[in-house]
């Protein structure tokens, strides 16, 4: 079973239970407890699900994506960590494509006052964050995804292939090593596969609780990052199945 079919199954559960344990998904699904806890991690970025020990609680209807405010309180430590470690690849005095995600925008709240970059980006929160503190911001235009709050559809496309950066930082709702990494829409994953040719090194950052999940479209292979960074709660044979496809990687 996909992991998409299996969240989905357990938010199926949920709606009717109410409730439900990490050792009885492990059981009904023939899977690991660490398989389940990393499911219910991507139902609660979903929303609607509250995760309280040893399972998970009903929190009203599970949507497709989180917002990027309910991101933004979600994992907030392993965020910060993987952010303190993209700081090290932000050149000074270059440009940077930040892409619309929740931990972009934590990188870029961390970015020091006075760092002469020149910083691109498809997310609202992050411009506006940014340009507040007097960086020198280009926001790629195009319409508005409320959910996420990042410019998607034909505009930014042209604006991004006209754009040469040094370092593009991009986010996911989810990846694997066979299934790549997946958006939820065909505009989601149209602009993050634009994304993707806009730098000379291209950098992943998602937390651990995203390797195993898997949305409806996919738009990159990890082979076409140059650097994953997660965060140290990465399950060792993950890492491992992760090291096999050449991708360097930091754990944070």
């Amino acid at each position: 079973m996909f992991a998409l079919q299996r969240q989905q199954r357990i938010a199926e559960t949920l709606k009717s239970h109410g409730r439900v344990t990490v050792a009885d998904l492990a059981r009904e699904f023939d899977t690991s407890q660490e398989t389940i806890r990393r499911d219910l991690a991507v139902l609660e970025e979903a929303g609607g699900v509250r995760r309280v020990h040893g399972g998970a609680v009903s929190g009203g209807a599970v949507g497709p994506e989180p917002s990027m405010a309910a991101r933004a309180t979600l994992r907030i430590a392993e965020k910060r960590r993987i952010a303190r470690a993209a700081l090290a690849h932000v050149p000074s005095g270059g440009t940077v494509f930040l892409e619309s995600a929740s931990t972009s925008l934590v990188l870029a709240e961390m970015l020091p006052d006075g760092l002469a970059t020149t910083v691109v980006t498809n997310g609202i929160e992050i411009a506006h964050h940014l340009a507040s503190r007097n960086f020198d911001v280009v926001m790629v235009g195009g319409r508005v995804r409320n959910r996420s709050l990042a410019t998607l559809d034909d505009w930014p496309h042209p604006a991004l292939a006209g754009l040469h950066a040094d370092v593009a930082f991009l986010g996911t709702l989810g990846f694997t090593v066979h299934a790549g990494l997946t958006a939820p829409d065909l505009p989601d994953a149209a602009i993050k596969r634009r994304c993707l040719g806009v730098a000379e090194r291209n950098v992943l950052l998602a937390e651990s609780a995203k390797f195993g999940a898997v949305a409806p479209y996919r738009y990159a292979d990890l082979s076409d990052f140059d650097l994953l960074i997660t965060d140290g709660d990465l399950a060792a044979a993950a890492a491992e199945e992760i090291g096999a496809t050449g991708i360097d990687s930091i754990m944070a």
